[in-house]
């Protein structure tokens, strides 16, 4: 996953800052749990999303209380965990191998490879007990790997990709809110994928890489409006569920915090327009002189 997904911690009360990293521990907490210390260097802001999503919308039996870890051992931070939060750190496990096995076959990254190698058990007790969202994912990065590699001329296709990948992720069981589900995660999935695609930009251009914004010959500053109609279609879908418990949470990540990336990537890259066009100019008088 990106981290893109997280809340703007700014616009949050102080109640719900703590609820919120009541949540970030409990996933680290059933990382620990399930997959060791291993599996608690894969925790990220998208999956505590994911965590805070489903057990609003189903409100299971919740355990809470008080501990240190290794990141805090001086003081003692409050926890919640679910079955929500079980099923969140199994996917966790099961993207973050991926990722590291993509890595290693991409770029050659001996330390995804090394991680991966600790975690191929842990995803195949997760695969045993989830085999339709793991077999979403493998076939999801298989079809994106195809897109990328052939460079797919559609700009849509990766995106619609990985919001399917995404969606299966939503869908924790098959019942009455499946559609509704299914639909938010894969709105939220394209959103991701263009939203990396954007802060990609620069990098992707210098090196070639397959990038849906340079197919579509847009600029990252000119992306705002087709990431806003991607989270429309997230938010209607989010209005249709009855998520009430940790709301002011949820709407805060959905509304303000997703946004985060995007305005921090066009704030750096206007703060490093001068120093390029300072160095620019100290090029020419350097050659003049």
């Amino acid at each position: 996953m990106f981290g893109y997904v997280r809340p703007n911690i700014q616009d949050l009360s102080e109640t719900d800052t703590a609820r919120y990293r009541a949540h970030y521990c409990g996933l680290c907490r059933s990382l620990g749990k399930r997959h060791g210390a291993a599996g608690q260097l894969a925790l990220t802001f998208d999956l505590t999303y994911l965590t805070i999503f489903l057990a609003s919308l189903y409100e299971p039996e919740e355990a809470t209380g008080q501990s240190r870890c290794v990141p805090h051992p001086m003081k003692e931070h409050p926890w919640a965990t679910s079955s929500i939060t079980d099923y969140a750190a199994d996917m966790t496990i099961a993207l973050t191998w991926h990722k590291c096995r993509d890595d290693w076959q991409d770029d050659r990254n001996i330390a995804a490879r090394g991680y991966a190698a600790l975690l191929k058990g842990r995803y195949d007790a997760v695969k045993a007990q989830w085999p339709r969202q793991c077999s979403a994912i493998e076939k999801s990065l298989a079809e994106l790997g195809q897109i990328e590699k052939h460079r797919d001329p559609s700009p849509d296709a990766a995106a619609n990709c990985f919001g399917r990948l995404m969606a299966a992720l939503f869908v924790m069981q098959e019942d009455y809110w499946s559609g509704a589900l299914y639909q938010f995660g894969a709105s939220l999935g394209r959103y991701i994928y263009m939203l990396d695609a954007v802060c990609d930009y620069d990098k992707d251009r210098r090196s070639g890489s397959y990038n849906p914004v340079i197919l579509m010959e847009k600029r990252p500053e000119d992306m705002r409006d087709t990431l806003e109609l991607l989270l429309g279609d997230a938010s209607i879908a989010f209005e249709k569920l009855p998520l009430i418990q940790d709301e002011v949470i949820l709407r805060n990540i959905l509304y303000s915090g997703v946004w985060q990336g995007y305005n921090e990537y066009l704030q750096k890259k206007e703060k490093d327009k001068p120093l390029k066009q300072n160095n620019k100019e100290g090029e020419v008088n350097g050659h003049g002189e």
